[in-house]
């Protein structure tokens, strides 16, 4: 660990490019699978900006890995456990929605949106996985403001000049 109180520009860099790209995301899937006929402009949007979320994910593990991180925030015991837990299935769920993604690919056998959007198995799988993962988000953004309201700096850490 650093002493540093803020994380690296990597770090901030990815973080900020997932949450852009899932922010653009989310609605564009539950456009593209309620649209008939399917949109193949919104499954290849919504393809490519997965690909582009896995590829920034695995980045983003391994720049972990090796940087130096901040020191941990100050809280309480159950506050710790949840954000470990919050950033953990995050980060879980963002591989297996990466995984779900390609599988429907690859079960379709086609870029064909009538394909896909039949493609039952690995859709179901990412379709539960995208509300698990929408509640985790929530719930990120949600103990963000409750530390940055209560003791401030929160945002200020991952890049914004806010305390």
């Amino acid at each position: 660990m650093t002493s540093s109180a803020e994380y690296n520009k990597g770090s901030v860099i990815f973080h900020w490019a997932t949450a852009a790209a899932i922010v653009a995301m989310w609605p564009i899937g539950k456009i593209m699978v309620s649209t008939r006929p399917p949109s193949p402009l919104l499954y290849s949007i919504h393809i490519g900006l997965g690909l582009i979320v896995a590829g920034i994910t695995l980045a983003r593990v391994i720049w972990v890995l090796l940087s130096d991180r901040p020191e941990h925030l100050e809280m309480p015991r159950w506050e710790r456990a949840l954000f470990v837990v919050n950033h953990y299935t995050l980060y879980g769920l963002l591989a297996l929605l990466s995984v779900s993604g390609i599988a429907m690919l690859l079960a379709a056998g086609t870029f064909d949106t009538y394909a896909l959007a039949k493609n039952d198995g690995p859709r179901d799988q990412h379709e539960i996985a995208s509300t698990v993962f929408l509640l985790m988000f929530v719930m990120h953004v949600a103990g963000v403001v409750y530390y940055q309201v209560r003791k401030g700096s929160t945002l200020r850490r991952m890049g914004l000049p806010i305390d």
